[in-house]
């Protein structure tokens, strides 16, 4: 692959990464209105479908409002995607995926750090990118027949930017509180779980970390920025 088609390709994955974002975002909003309204209210006890549904105009109006300042205050921005995520995805049980065998001798300090670190890599990395998001369209597919598990589906969207089609597909789990949340997304086919996983073990076995998981930890970020530069 020469220079000007590895360009096209990663830039390519990094559209695809914030596009599911975007839509991670859709779902957050819908999660921690259910949170913070309460019990009974119109949004506890929604479908996941519905749950994806309700929230979109109030969030493509969050990154239509970030257009205007993140360039001179992305941490504000930064602050503001996270406010809305956290609700929705439990980062410790995401960062236990993405260690993989890693977790299991890392001790709790470790699973600690890693969680927060994955998260704030997460948002910091692709966050700006959704304020580039402009007269793009967003619709979640209808389900199709009754899912398998009454505390499990698989939510599909198509997300339409400059004349595009991309299909994302959100792992969703409903919890303790009816409320339904993500577990893991597929962007045109592609496991970003998985993506994750092995990109902790590249960087597990990478020379300059020597194995030590303090150090893949501490160096998480700049290994994920360092693979988002080359877009």
């Amino acid at each position: 692959m020469n220079d000007a088609r590895k360009y096209r390709w990663l830039n390519q994955v990094r559209l695809l990464v914030a596009t599911g974002l975007l839509g991670l975002l859709l779902n957050a909003h819908a999660a921690f209105a259910a949170e913070a309204t309460p019990a009974g209210a119109e949004l506890t006890g929604l479908t996941a479908h519905a749950t994806v549904e309700s929230a979109t105009t109030d969030v493509l109006a969050l990154i239509k409002a970030g257009q205007a300042y993140v360039a001179e205050d992305p941490e504000r921005f930064y602050v503001e995607v996270e406010a809305l995520l956290r609700p929705l995805i439990d980062f410790k049980r995401f960062a236990r995926n993405v260690m993989g065998v890693h977790y299991k001798v890392a001790d709790s300090a470790q699973r600690e750090r890693f969680a927060e670190s994955f998260k704030w890599s997460l948002v910091r990395t692709y966050a700006v990118a959704l304020t580039e998001f402009r007269d793009g369209q967003v619709e979640v597919v209808p389900p199709k027949g009754k899912p398998r598990s009454p505390n499990r589906a698989d939510v599909t969207q198509q997300i339409t930017y400059q004349g595009k089609t991309y299909v994302v597909v959100y792992k969703m789990r409903k919890n303790k509180s009816d409320v339904w949340r993500v577990q893991n997304i597929l962007i045109e086919g592609v496991n970003i779980g998985l993506n994750y996983k092995s990109q902790f073990a590249a960087a597990m076995k990478d020379p300059a970390h020597q194995g030590d998981m303090d150090k893949v930890i501490d160096a998480w970020s700049d290994f994920i920025d360092q693979e988002t530069e080359t877009t």
